[in-house]
């Protein structure tokens, strides 16, 4: 009897000993704990009357995720910041900071995760990487969703669906209807249901399909297709192709409207070198809109992305990759974009025709060559110009970012 209490006792210490081992691992052991730092100046030069946009801050994020409990639980937390170093008073509108200039703070991400037969159910304040629906990390801090969604692969392709009841934007500090987001009225509410699908069927083809759904306000679907093949020694050409329909639904908060858009792309690589011609097309019905990312097409610039109403737009890209003469890091690009034939919806009338040119230079510090301290650095200036045809004022924007990433743990 008292051997029987004995080994009864032995043993449900040593499961408790092992359950609290794991949950120690889950909060320790496998947790991680990162640090983003960031500096960003913004510098945008707007057509007279306007004042400029005009911002320099200093921020970025703290977060914590935890491993799994079992390979089946875990949760994590981030809180973001942006932080004033010089802000005019006069120039709002940079959204590095809020609208009267001033510094935020916000717990972005809290959320967690159940995960079954590899597929994850996650609720909360999270992360969404979809083409019209992502991060939108182009200022200080990005936006993040609350609400939940499935995530995973079936039979090859990764597929996320998930119900956004509310969206973090960039600079906020509290959380909105999917529908106020997309410029909906204080009495439309409604969230949105939101599913996408990644595969590759055959070897350097991918497929891209998205499509949402906010109800009372707009539906929109997203596809693309992108193929890499080699035409030469050391040579590579991508072929891209894409399409978005957008439409109004229900109420028609937004008005109704419906419109549909297409563009093309291809991108020749030789060596370090990497040249790039495109073209898009918007449908007359109705300009484009993109409330919940930045815009997901071909000719997205710094200032201006070409899907008005009737425009059309070509682009002509070329970037170099200095690993290729010696100097790992360090990158160009530039690209021209001009548009044509945009009209006003409402009035059929002709909206001037434009040019934007854009120049960006990346250095990141990743070479052994650099200290270990200074190697997650990336520097990223970039600069672009809006010039209307005809001689018409233009818009010059000038930004500088400063990242550094690193895990404390």
């Amino acid at each position: 009897m008292s051997l029987a209490l004995a080994f009864s006792g032995t043993a449900s210490s040593a499961l408790a000993a092992d359950e609290g081992s794991a949950l120690e691992n889950m909060l320790v052991r496998d947790s991680k704990v990162e640090l983003q730092l960031r500096t960003y100046f913004f510098d945008k030069l707007n057509p007279a009357p306007k004042n400029p946009n005009q911002a320099w801050a200093l921020g970025g994020w703290l977060g914590y995720e935890s491993g799994w409990l079992g390979d089946v639980l875990s949760f994590g937390l981030t809180g973001y910041t942006s932080q004033p170093l010089w802000a005019p008073a006069d120039a709002p509108g940079s959204n590095l900071l809020t609208a009267t200039q001033g510094g935020y703070s916000v717990l972005g991400l809290a959320y967690g995760a159940l995960k079954l037969f590899d597929q994850t159910l996650t609720g909360g304040r999270f992360e969404v990487n979809q083409p019209e629906v992502n991060l939108f990390d182009n200022r200080m801090t990005p936006q993040t969703f609350q609400g939940g969604a499935l995530t995973g692969k079936l039979v090859g392709v990764d597929y996320f669906a998930g119900y956004l009841s509310d969206v973090k934007q960039r600079n906020a500090t509290t959380f909105i209807s999917m529908a106020q987001a997309a410029g909906a009225p204080s009495d439309v509410s409604s969230g949105m249901w939101l599913v996408g699908f990644r595969g590759e069927p055959v070897k350097d083809l991918i497929l891209r399909l998205s499509s949402y759904h906010v109800p009372d306000v707009l539906n929109s679907t997203y596809a693309d297709a992108a193929w890499t093949t080699a035409v030469a020694d050391g040579m590579k050409l991508r072929l891209g192709a894409q399409t978005i329909y957008q439409r109004s639904t229900g109420s028609n908060a937004l008005g109704v409207f419906s419109v549909g858009y297409g563009g093309v792309k291809a991108d020749l690589t030789s060596g370090g070198l990497t040249a790039t011609l495109g073209y898009n097309q918007t449908g007359r019905n109705s300009s484009l809109r993109s409330p919940y990312s930045s815009w997901a097409g071909y000719t997205s610039m710094l200032i201006q992305d070409f899907y008005s109403a009737g425009q059309k737009a070509f682009l002509f890209g070329a970037a170099y990759d200095f690993k290729a003469a010696g100097a790992p890091g360090l990158m160009l690009a530039g690209n021209i974009a001009t548009g044509f034939d945009a009209i006003n919806p409402s009035t059929g009338a002709a909206v001037a025709n434009s040019t934007e040119y854009d120049i960006d230079l990346n250095y990141r510090f990743s070479d052994k060559s650099w200290p270990k301290w200074a190697q997650p650095l990336w520097l990223r200036m970039r600069a672009g110009v809006l010039v209307p045809a005809g001689g018409g004022a233009r818009t010059e924007n000038y930004r500088i970012i400063l990242n550094y990433p690193f895990e404390l743990k």
